[in-house]
């Protein structure tokens, strides 16, 4: 699920659609997801937004219907200067430093993996090693101990 091409570093971004774009953009590349991804993903986020605050950074999590994926993968960006998203649940705008974009073929497995991403921003070793990774492969081994295979 996790790829080190899907695994974008220290990106500019001038907004949240931008930023949605970059990592959608990568994992239709891949192969991982249908071209209806993009505009999918970023449709999604306008009507729900992702946006959560952690005491540290702010992180989204996009997602949208399986019926635009091939196969189950995860794309990560961490962006140079955070942008703003809307909170998931009261729109109050959160300054976002890290994406984590899923493409799951499963509408069930959604659930399971917000849960386990939730865990990992809730423990600020886990985050402080994502904020100081110098590369994608440490990027993939942090998420891995996280329990996101």
């Amino acid at each position: 699920m996790l790829s080190d091409k899907i695994v974008l570093l220290d990106e500019s971004a001038t907004d949240n659609q931008e930023a949605l774009a970059k990592l959608a953009d990568r994992l239709i590349e891949s192969g991982a997801v249908k071209a209806s991804y993009k505009p999918a993903i970023l449709q999604r986020e306008m009507d729900f937004p992702t946006g959560l605050a952690t005491d540290k950074i702010g992180i989204a999590i996009p997602h949208t219907d399986a019926e635009h994926v091939n196969y189950d993968q995860i794309g990560v960006l961490r962006l140079r200067d955070p942008v703003t998203f809307l909170q998931m649940g009261d729109g109050e705008k959160v300054p976002v430093k890290f994406v984590f974009m899923l493409a799951l073929k499963e509408a069930h497995a959604q659930l399971g993996m917000l849960q386990t991403l939730v865990a990992l921003i809730q423990n600020e070793s886990k985050i402080q090693q994502l904020l100081l990774a110098k590369n994608a492969e440490e990027i993939i081994e942090t998420l891995k101990s996280a329990g996101i295979k």
